[in-house]
């Protein structure tokens, strides 16, 4: 549930309770130096959106009941069990689902303050590994050669909010869609860019190789298409006044901005783009696993719950 919708939700219970006391009742080089278990969640809270105030709508029932805390929603995680539907399948290491990850793409995949890989993939991507039998490593990688690392078996499993492309599956093979994102143009409130055609005459920052950049690139009589191996990169030129817009997925923009009031999503471009792990073609029975290990994840109910954590709402499906 959206913020603003929050406050409405408060007022009316607040209003309501008064009621019986009126009348008297009682969110190509590869570097992979840097990997990590990811079993340490003790300090996602500090880094997620601040879902422990969010209120979530039990449709069974009718009944307004309170959002879980971070707490609740790792400790959850850190509970999730081999499924009995699930046949582990073989890895790089035995016992290990190895992801591949550009490691600066809040909230999806970033470090935090303790220098611990957090973030919506690897919440989630932890999840189903345990419904595998498998515990989850992050490989930290560079963007620009996440593909063909890979491709040569450096990993598992791509795990870096990857838009799903016809160009991509030329290469690999990819998961069930796990997410919806659109192409967010973020830009200072007193500037705002409201669509594509906005973006004309003006230096756009994108991360390059992204669905992104491939979005501005459509765009007729841009003045500059400013290419950064991270899109936190973009975003430091867009807060010092060197670019006028940073184009890049919708939730990440969102997240990036969510406590700097001088910045907004003032415009979309919506593609209908949806994020997929990417996995090699051949590796058919790692696929059958992810798929089988994501529809348990959203049929008992973790996804929405690890969705609230960082989005602070439900899915757009679910609202």
């Amino acid at each position: 549930m959206k913020r603003n919708h929050l406050w409405i939700v408060v007022l009316l219970a607040l209003a309501l309770a008064l009621v019986p006391a009126l009348v008297g009742c009682g969110d190509d080089e590869t570097s992979t130096e840097d990997t990590t278990q990811a079993t340490d969640t003790e300090t996602t809270e500090e880094m997620a959106t601040d879902s422990t105030e969010a209120m979530s709508t039990d449709s069974t029932v009718g009944e307004t009941t309170q959002a879980p805390t971070n707490e609740e929603v790792d400790a959850e995680i850190q509970a999730v069990t081999k499924s009995d539907n699930i046949d582990t399948p073989p890895t790089v290491q035995e016992g290990v689902l190895q992801g591949g990850s550009d490691t600066a793409f809040p909230p999806f995949e970033f470090a935090n303050e303790s220098g611990d890989y957090v973030g919506f993939d690897v919440d989630l991507m932890t999840a189903m590994a345990k419904k595998m039998g498998l515990e989850l490593e992050v490989v930290s990688t560079a963007w620009d050669g996440i593909i063909p690392a890979l491709v040569s078996d450096r990993y598992d499993v791509i795990m870096s909010a990857m838009t799903i492309t016809e160009e991509r599956q030329q290469q690999i093979a990819f998961s069930d869609p796990y997410i919806k994102a659109d192409i967010a143009i973020t830009a200072p409130v007193d500037a705002p860019i409201e669509s594509a055609e906005g973006l004309a005459g003006k230096i756009v920052g994108v991360q390059i190789d992204t669905t992104g950049q491939f979005a501005v690139e459509e765009v007729e009589g841009v003045q500059e298409i400013k290419k950064y191996e991270t899109v936190l990169n973009a975003f430091q030129d867009l807060y010092s006044g060197r670019i006028d817009a940073v184009v890049n997925d919708a939730p990440v923009n969102a997240y990036i901005i969510r406590e700097l009031p001088d910045y907004e999503n003032t415009g979309t471009i919506e593609t209908g783009d949806v994020y997929g792990y990417g996995i090699k073609q051949e590796n058919t029975e790692l696929q059958t696993a992810i798929n089988q290990a994501l529809q348990e994840v959203k049929d008992d109910g973790l996804y929405d719950k690890i969705f609230m954590k960082w989005f602070g709402e439900l899915p757009a499906t679910q609202q």
